[in-house]
C-alpha cells in the first residue's frame, strides 16, 4: 500500500471526463508537510509553520497545492487532516468541482494593434502580468502577447520600437480559450495541456468577428491559485 510519507509524486486527473493524467514531483518541504498531517492532525497552518520553524505566509501555496490535490485536506474550524488519496476527494477537492471559470477569471489586460513591442514590453512591466489581450481597429479581439513572444523577437535583435505588437503576437485562430461556464478542471487541464500561464475566457455566444465585449476576461495560474488559497485558509 502507498505511504503518504513515500510519496515523491502523485496523479491528478484534471478532468472528470477524460483519463488524462498530470505527474508533479513533490518538494521536500511538501513531503514534511504531508508528515506532520499525518502525525499532527487535526492541526492548524500555525502549528506546521511553527514545526517547520516558517511563517504561515511561506506554506500558503504548499499547503494550497496539496490540499487541491488530496494528499492533505482542509476542514474549517478545525485545521488539516490526512487526505484520502492523491486525487480530488477530499473536502476542497469537492469544492473546487463546483467551481466555474466564471467564478475565478480576472479582467483582460488590453493593448492595441497598433501599438509596438516595445510598448507592449513597457505594459507587461507597468500591470505586472505576463500575457496580454490585442484589439484591432474595431476593437475585436485579436490575440495575445506573452513574455516568451516578446522575448523571442528580443532575441533577434531587432529594434523593439518599429515591430507592431501584431508581429509578436500569438493569434486568435491559432488559440485555445475558455468559456464562463468551462469547469476550474478544464480550465486547468487546457493550461497544462497547452503549456501557457494565462487563456482568455470568451462569452459563449460570441463569433470571430465579436467585438471586445465578447472577451469577459482572463484565467492564469494565479487566479487559479487564489482561489484554492481561499478555500483552503478558511479557518484552518
Amino acid at each position: 500500500m502507498l505511504k503518504f510519507t513515500d510519496l515523491c509524486s502523485f496523479i491528478m486527473y484534471t478532468t472528470p471526463f477524460h483519463k488524462e493524467v498530470i505527474i508533479i514531483q513533490l518538494s521536500d518541504r511538501q513531503r514534511e508537510i504531508v508528515d506532520i498531517v499525518q502525525r499532527l492532525a487535526p492541526v492548524t497552518g500555525d502549528k506546521i509553520a511553527e514545526e517547520l520553524g516558517l511563517s504561515r505566509p511561506t506554506l500558503r501555496s504548499d499547503l494550497a497545492l496539496l490540499v487541491m490535490l488530496g494528499l492533505v485536506d482542509a476542514k474549517p474550524k478545525v485545521g488539516y487532516l490526512p487526505g484520502r488519496d492523491p486525487k480530488y476527494d477530499s473536502y476542497i477537492g469537492s469544492m473546487l468541482k463546483k467551481l466555474t471559470v466564471a467564478d475565478i477569471l480576472s479582467e483582460p489586460i488590453l493593448i492595441s494593434s497598433s501599438a509596438t513591442a516595445y510598448d507592449a514590453v513597457l505594459m507587461l512591466f507597468q500591470q505586472n502580468t505576463g500575457t496580454l489581450m490585442v484589439t484591432g481597429e474595431d476593437q475585436e479581439f485579436i490575440g495575445i502577447v506573452t513574455r516568451k513572444d516578446l522575448l523571442k523577437v528580443m532575441l533577434g535583435h531587432t529594434d523593439l520600437h518599429t515591430v507592431p505588437v501584431t508581429l509578436a503576437m500569438t493569434r486568435r485562430a491559432q488559440m485555445t480559450t475558455l468559456a464562463p461556464g468551462d469547469s476550474l478542471l478544464e480550465a486547468i487541464s487546457r493550461l497544462v495541456r497547452h503549456q501557457v500561464n494565462c487563456l482568455p475566457v470568451l462569452d459563449e455566444q460570441c463569433t470571430s468577428l465579436a467585438p471586445i465585449q465578447g472577451l469577459v476576461g482572463r484565467v492564469t495560474k494565479t487566479d487559479i491559485m487564489n482561489a484554492i488559497l481561499s478555500l483552503t485558509e478558511e479557518k484552518t
